[in-house]
């Protein structure tokens, strides 16, 4: 079930009114609605860039988040959020009635996909509803999953369908390339930081005689080149530098890292905090003397864009030691800011640390370097306002050109899609959450689909926070697994009547738009059943715009003014 929910009243009963009614885009309104998908949750604690350009885009546009669930809300509060289960979005007869429940309270101009999994969940919504796709790609998407086995086909629907692509680092856009994207079409801009809340920090006042502080941000998984730092740290030990290494974040690597901290003697030296607020990571930036960010390339292909906690640190005066791996090499300027070594160099991030370590005053001159170049290339505010001119650019080619919003969804997109974004294609790339919406079952004939309430499944979701780390990705696991299990079970047995009379719904929805059809008079509160008994058949004149489109039980809230352009 999709429905919508403001942050700041959760008992609240129904959408308000905000204003944004259909048919605005056909009035020209100053102001832009811009739809942010950001699948599956918004948001994880380790993206809070995500949210500084929700937020900020929101000063001088209306931003609406579709998700599948929220995480952290208290962190990232937004107020206009839409929540659906990814299998709303990617059969053409519900996604068309999603389309009408988004047009008729929001209308929005643009849809903005953060990651490529968030684009591929939102091909129907740009083909319903006949607006511009902007992609954002970051790393993991152009890395590995755009080149798992089915998912090939589907980022190349993707890539063709988007309107702009936009990379965070250079490095990504050139895997683009290398992929078969025109290069005019990928505009690079980089993560940007709220420099007000990460200034500089002066630190020339420490006691010299003080052990120095390392600190190292994000998730701990093996891109992230954790068991390096530990190796690094042991050997600037054993040549007698006093040196203490601090890590905030989780992750499935977190019982293999703490048992190989202690295997090395490390537990007096380096500590694990968990899961931070990002007031804290400031705090623990600002105590810091010097900022690790050893990523490395994993087997499959997983890679960084560019790690917006680098950023950060960089702002407030940090030298950053990192290693030549995607976009880092964009935010260091080898011995100027920070310092840069080979992938799964131990010997070399030794060395860089032990200079760092050993010469205060190389740190504090690479560090004021560091804060400058943030300055100059990493500023909020900048790609706020490059992402502005984007979607106003876009828009405006829509308004141009009827026929930009035109049908890209192939014949075979069915079959693509349960090759890929089904629980049975790939476990891995699905959270638990999404498992339990697919295990319960879709109800595909429900006589409404919206609700305005948390579904019990993300309220159930909700409680790993008080899952003791230790033990929270090993149970996540087994969860998983088995919910794949009952999955792949209970689809042997669904191939009842409802399932084909919806396969011959979504043939029918997609039919409609090849013919030029759009979504006047589509009703969102249509069950699939109304929804096939009421959707005309749209013939080549009405495409052509030479007669009105047909009258579908059009109510008070049907599209008014003239069709999109």
């Amino acid at each position: 079930d999709h429905y919508h929910v403001r942050m700041s009243d959760q008992a609240s009963a129904a959408p308000h009114d905000n204003g944004h009614r259909t048919g605005h885009r056909d009035g020209h309104r100053d102001e832009l609605t811009v739809l942010h998908g950001k699948f599956a949750a918004y948001l994880s604690w380790s993206q809070p860039f995500i949210h500084n350009l929700v937020t900020g885009l929101g000063e001088q546009s209306k931003s609406v988040v579709i998700c599948n669930r929220t995480e952290n809300t208290d962190r990232f509060p937004i107020d206009d959020i839409v929540r659906m289960p990814t299998r709303y979005l990617v059969r053409p007869s519900s996604a068309l009635l999603a389309a009408a429940y988004l047009d008729r309270h929001w209308s929005p101009d643009v849809l903005h996909a953060h990651f490529g999994w968030s684009g591929i969940r939102m091909l129907l919504l740009k083909q319903f509803l006949g607006v511009p796709l902007v992609t954002s790609f970051g790393g993991k998407d152009v890395g590995s999953q755009m080149h798992m086995p089915h998912f090939d086909r589907l980022y190349e629907i993707l890539l063709d369908a988007s309107d702009q692509l936009i990379c965070v680092s250079e490095d990504l856009k050139q895997q683009l390339v290398r992929h078969g994207v025109d290069s005019d079409r990928i505009e690079v801009i980089r993560r940007g930081t709220n420099l007000r809340r990460f200034g500089l920090i002066d630190r020339s006042d420490r006691p010299a005689d003080e052990p120095v502080r390392l600190l190292m941000v994000g998730r701990l998984v093996e891109k992230k080149g954790h068991r390096y730092a530990f190796e690094a740290i042991a050997d600037l030990l054993r040549k007698g530098h006093d040196v203490r290494l601090t890590i905030a974040g989780e992750g499935e690597s977190y019982r293999e890292l703490k048992q190989l901290r202690n295997q090395l003697g490390l537990s007096e030296h380096v500590e694990f905090l968990g899961i931070v607020d990002h007031e804290t990571v400031r705090e623990r930036m600002e105590n810091a003397d010097i900022f690790l960010h050893c990523s490395v390339t994993t087997e499959e292909g997983d890679c960084e864009g560019i790690p917006n906690v680098i950023v950060e640190a960089a702002a407030t005066g940090l030298p950053v030691v990192g290693t030549y791996h995607g976009g880092i090499i964009e935010t260091i300027r080898h011995d100027k800011t920070g310092l840069l070594v080979e992938e799964r160099d131990v010997a070399g991030l030794t060395a860089a640390l032990e200079r760092l370590v050993s010469d205060r005053a190389t740190r504090l001159e690479m560090g004021r370097a560091a804060n400058a170049l943030m300055r100059e290339e990493f500023d909020l505010d900048r790609q706020i306002a490059q992402h502005l001119s984007i979607y106003r650019t876009l828009v405006e080619q829509y308004r141009r050109d009827r026929n930009a919003g035109r049908m890209f969804i192939p014949g075979d997109y069915a079959e693509i899609v349960a090759n890929t974004l089904h629980p049975r294609a790939s476990r891995k790339d699905f959270s638990l959450a999404e498992l339990a919406e697919w295990m319960i079952g879709p109800r595909w004939l429900d006589k409404r689909m919206v609700r305005y309430e948390p579904s019990f499944v993300e309220k159930l979701y909700g409680l790993k926070r008080h899952v003791p780390q230790p033990i929270k990705f090993p149970v996540k696991m087994a969860l998983g697994n088995a919910m794949v299990a009952v999955i792949k079970r209970v689809q042997k047995r669904r191939h009842s009547d409802p399932n084909e009379r919806i396969e011959e719904v979504d043939e029918k929805v997609l039919s409609y738009f090849r013919e030029g059809g759009d979504l006047r008079g589509i009703q969102e509160d249509w069950s699939i059943e109304e929804l096939a008994e009421h959707l005309p058949c749209h013939d080549a004149a009405t495409a052509d715009g030479d007669t009105e489109a047909p009258a579908i039980h059009t109510t008070a809230h049907a599209r008014n003014g003239a069709p999109r352009a």
